[in-house]
């Protein structure tokens, strides 16, 4: 059992030395092909065209709270574009390309794009032209938006315009009004009885009151006549007279009733009602009138002057923006491609690989050969 591992110990050691053997007798071989699958590759890496990547992040636009588009939808709208997916096949010299369009995974609202280019400028380039793109794409959304939002404050400002001109103006001019004319009759209205009806009845209250007092005189003297008459015609006329003048006293005590009574409405009811009339239009009428323009009209200014600011805060740069690259186009001083040295390095590892195997397969059909 010793002997039997002993031997296979050395022949393992026999196979080693004799692959080593191998290697160093062909050994030029080895160094030749390895050498020349290098040098076919470092001529094959200097005779590719250089390619440039420029990388840049664009922050997509809002209005207000709202996105100008939705970064997924923007993503797909430019890979079809600028066909970043599926390249279409084409025998002209390549210049510039496209190479990605992606959304930033850590901030929802921005989107990467890489272009590639046989040099740094075509390939920034490239790059601001999907840049340019997107700006562009929906600048007139942006516009729309600011021309409503001025057309809405122009509206709003013809409303301020309108409640001061028109609305202001005709309470002030009901209020005027009320003050200038019909205050001003009911003034006219209590003088006239104050210093006209009033007087004008108690004229008439005097002159009854004088009539009365000479009707009765009269009476009085007839009744008197009527005793000391001596005949009966006198006495029938003089009872005549009496009665007459009786009847002329019962008048003129109904007028003065009538006077008196009429004066009593004139200062109970017909002056305080015009007084209260009055006082009804100053207290009632011109103060809900002024209310209105105080404090209605002008909570109605406040809330279109708010209005207003919120639309012109609505088309600031705060509030709207379109989309933009965020810092700088990222550019590098070397190409991306070719990668000359890991192209050298693999060229050099296969080229040693495919060397040996190749000295393994000559020496294996050399020693086929002469066992034969």
């Amino acid at each position: 059992m010793n002997n039997t591992n002993n031997y296979a110990i050395q022949e393992d050691e026999i196979d080693l030395r004799e692959l080593f053997k191998t290697l160093v007798k062909h050994k030029i071989k080895i160094v030749l092909i390895t050498l020349a699958v290098t040098i076919g590759a470092i001529v094959y890496a200097l005779s590719k065209t250089p390619i440039y990547e420029v990388k840049s992040n664009v922050q997509v636009g809002y209005i207000g709270e709202d996105l100008i588009v939705a970064p997924e939808t923007l993503v797909k709208t430019l890979n079809l574009v600028f066909n970043v997916e599926d390249k279409p096949s084409s025998k002209d010299e390549f210049i510039s390309e496209v190479t990605s369009i992606s959304t930033n995974k850590n901030l929802k609202n921005f989107i990467e794009i890489k272009a590639e280019g046989i040099s740094n400028e075509e390939a920034l380039k490239k790059n601001k032209e999907v840049v340019d793109f997107i700006k562009n794409s929906y600048q007139p959304k942006i516009k729309q938006y600011i021309k409503e939002a001025k057309s809405s404050i122009e509206n709003t400002k013809r409303d301020i315009k309108s409640i001061d001109d028109f609305e202001i103006k005709n309470i002030k001019e009901q209020i005027r009004i009320l003050k200038e004319h019909n205050i001003v009759k009911i003034n006219e209205e209590i003088k006239f009885f104050k210093d006209f009806k009033l007087k004008t009845i108690n004229s008439k209250i005097n002159f009854h009151t004088n009539k009365l007092e000479e009707y009765t005189k009269s009476v009085n003297k007839l009744y008197s006549d009527i005793k000391d008459a001596k005949d009966t015609a006198s006495s029938t006329i003089a009872s005549i007279q009496m009665v007459n003048y009786q009847n002329l006293i019962l008048n003129s005590q109904n007028k003065i009733e009538d006077l008196k009574v009429e004066k009593e409405i004139i200062f109970t009811q017909t002056i305080p009602n015009l007084e209260m009339k009055k006082e009804n239009i100053s207290n009632e009428q011109i103060r809900k009138l002024q209310h209105q323009i105080d404090v209605e009209l002008e909570s109605k200014k406040i809330k279109l002057n708010e209005e207003i600011d919120k639309l012109n805060y609505k088309i600031t740069a705060q509030n709207i923006r379109n989309s933009e690259i965020v810092g700088n186009f990222i550019t590098k001083d070397y190409p991306i491609k070719p990668k000359k040295s890991l192209i050298v390095i693999v060229a050099f590892v296969t080229g040693l690989i495919l060397s040996i195997f190749f000295v393994f397969l000559l020496e294996f059909i050399r020693n086929e050969k002469e066992q034969q």
